[in-house]
């Protein structure tokens, strides 16, 4: 493993100091590369807009600032989408349906990167490993 792909709601709880994670997942998180699917701004901003997801004032005022600062300050970095992630959704089994998680699945399954995730539908996913947070 070569580092942590974090789940949209697991970069939230790390970039907003929520109490969400489990101990021992923070401790493998502190200590690890970390990442982040380009999905997850993009599922942000369309929650956000929609009004089901309410986020810091900073959000508002700059979005992309805002992100790209808990990104820093987690240290994150952003892993943009590739094409052949894309393709790969194609022939990607349909355990999940969530767009955002299936692109975030595809991206660690593409990249050899393990997902940080309290969600277990990804779990159905042969070869992807997981932190369960």
């Amino acid at each position: 493993m070569t580092g942590y792909l974090l789940d949209t709601h697991t970069l939230l709880w790390l970039g907003l100091n929520s109490r969400g994670i489990r101990p021992e997942a923070l401790e493998a998180l502190m200590i690890a590369p970390l990442f982040v699917s380009v999905a997850s701004p993009a599922e942000l901003a369309i929650k956000a807009g929609n009004g089901k997801l309410p986020l810091p004032s900073p959000f508002e005022t700059d979005f992309e600032v805002a992100f790209r600062s808990m990104l820093e300050r987690i240290g994150a970095d952003l892993l943009p989408l590739e094409l052949q992630t894309v393709a790969r959704l194609r022939h990607l089994p349909l355990h999940h349906r969530d767009p955002f998680d299936r692109l975030i699945i595809a991206q660690a399954l593409q990249s050899g990167l393990a997902v940080a995730t309290r969600d277990r539908a990804f779990s159905a996913y042969a070869g992807l490993e997981i932190l369960d947070v």
